[in-house]
């Protein structure tokens, strides 16, 4: 007789949907890398932006980038130009993509980085560092500007 038994069957079954989990779990971890990878170049490139215009004296001001963590609400990030937030002006929004959030600042509170005029240097006499991470992962992206200006 030639044929397989009902329990080498179901030990295949078994088999195949313990592996289809596995990768299922892998494959959606790195969707979420992706995404948080994503958010991170983008805040990356809206501060080289405000750095390159500050830089280059556009509207005779400093520009910024003013991040936000509402106590409720949605997240996002401000640019601006003027010495100030408070006294600036907002030219665009960013609104986080969804499943991701700030880690620094923290729920309730707000973060300026602002680039001076002519220098692109940070405003900031010490380093400064803009967190993101998904809500799924505890991956952490880290973005810091240093007072000479580098964003790494």
């Amino acid at each position: 007789m030639r044929g397989f038994t009902l329990i080498e069957l179901i030990l295949v079954i078994a088999v195949l949907g313990i592996l289809g989990g596995i990768t299922f779990n892998i494959y959606s971890n790195f969707q979420w890398d992706v995404k948080i990878d994503e958010e991170a170049n983008r805040i990356k490139y809206i501060l080289r932006q405000a750095q390159a215009k500050a830089i280059s004296g556009e509207n005779g001001a400093s520009w910024g980038v003013r991040f936000v963590y509402p106590a409720v609400g949605d997240q996002y990030y401000d640019f601006f130009w003027g010495n100030s937030y408070s006294t600036g002006t907002t030219t665009n929004r960013y609104f986080l993509s969804t499943g991701v959030t700030f880690t620094n600042p923290p729920s309730g509170s707000n973060l300026d980085i602002v680039f001076n005029k002519r220098s692109g240097n940070s405003a900031s006499s010490s380093v400064i560092t803009v967190s993101v991470k998904t809500i799924v992962s505890d991956t952490i992206k880290n973005i810091s500007i240093t007072p000479k200006g580098l964003i790494e």
